[in-house]
């Protein structure tokens, strides 16, 4: 008698979500939905006999489109793939996704034994960002497990619409330039004394319901908290930048995540993020001239 299994099999019908509330700034990579463990439930069965090579084949059952991303395949709706695990074993419950084998396109095929099998219906699904993202409806084949020729495990997806919606906060002035008062070599008393302070604020509209944090960076630094004149269009020497947090006058940390606002529901919300900015010496000599820094604003949405 030749390869052949029999058996039972089970079949799991998953609804992804009909809207995605994502940050505007999330990375490709970030995952936008994810089931959190293991669904499905029960086990099936397979007993194979006879003689010859027997095989397990998993994954997609048509052709799914790759990533850029291992193990992400695109699912019909723009910049949204899919990741999804399965786990043969009921009596265990691991607490990631990596413990499974992740579902391929085209499927894998593994050499197995002669024997019996109760394969789990364990599945664990996350859909990623890969792109650009809109609206669409998502078109994904099922994923089929079969013990040499017995369906025993499928997971099944619907063809519904997916409604994106992006959250975040929006600058009001892209790109702001504050002009400080100019300052005379009298005013600086050595390194580390700092004159002309002026207080200004980023204009930020922001999304409700959002936890907003933000940092500062500055591509050249003579300190943590000091920006370095620009080598290329600034005549001054021995003299950059500083800026402080408002209110309390606390020196910005450059690359530090700091907490500024939650923002409640309901309508859009403006939001200010005050900040002081001074000269500050950092050397023993002084040349006169233009001052210029570069600070870059990067925010972060929870």
């Amino acid at each position: 008698m030749g390869a052949s299994c029999t058996g039972s099999g089970l079949k799991t019908a998953h609804t992804l979500p009909a809207t995605l509330t994502v940050p505007r700034d999330a990375p490709i990579g970030t995952v936008l939905y994810d089931t959190g463990g293991w669904i499905g439930n029960g086990q099936a069965s397979a007993r194979c006999r006879g003689w010859g090579s027997f095989w397990l084949s998993q994954g997609y059952a048509n052709n799914m489109a790759s990533t850029s991303l291992k193990y992400v395949y695109e699912t019909g709706v723009p910049g949204i793939g899919i990741k999804v695990a399965w786990y043969n074993n009921a009596k265990q419950t691991p607490g990631s996704m990596n413990a499974g084998a992740f579902m391929t396109s085209p499927r894998s095929n593994i050499e197995i034994a002669r024997d019996d099998y109760v394969p789990a219906q364990r599945w664990w699904i996350q859909l990623i960002k890969t792109g650009p993202m809109a609206s669409g409806t998502f078109r994904i084949s099922p994923i089929r497990i079969y013990y040499h020729d017995l369906l025993t495990n499928e997971l099944e997806f619907s063809a519904s619409q997916l409604v994106f919606q992006k959250q975040g906060c929006r600058l009001l002035e892209a790109n702001m330039e504050v002009r400080l008062a100019k300052a005379n070599l009298r005013d600086f008393s050595g390194p580390g004394s700092t004159a002309r302070p002026h207080t200004f604020q980023i204009p930020l509209e922001c999304d409700p319901e959002l936890r907003v944090s933000y940092s500062l960076d500055a591509p050249l630094k003579a300190s943590p908290s000091v920006v370095k004149n620009s080598d290329t269009r600034a005549t001054a020497r021995g003299v950059g930048m500083q800026l402080l947090r408002e209110p309390g006058g606390m020196p910005v940390v450059f690359g530090e995540k700091v907490f500024h606002a939650l923002l409640p529901s309901g309508q859009e919300a403006f939001v200010n993020i005050p900040l002081t900015a001074r000269y500050y010496q950092y050397d023993t000599r002084l040349v006169p001239g233009t001052v210029e820094a570069l600070v870059q604003l990067t925010l972060y949405y929870e």
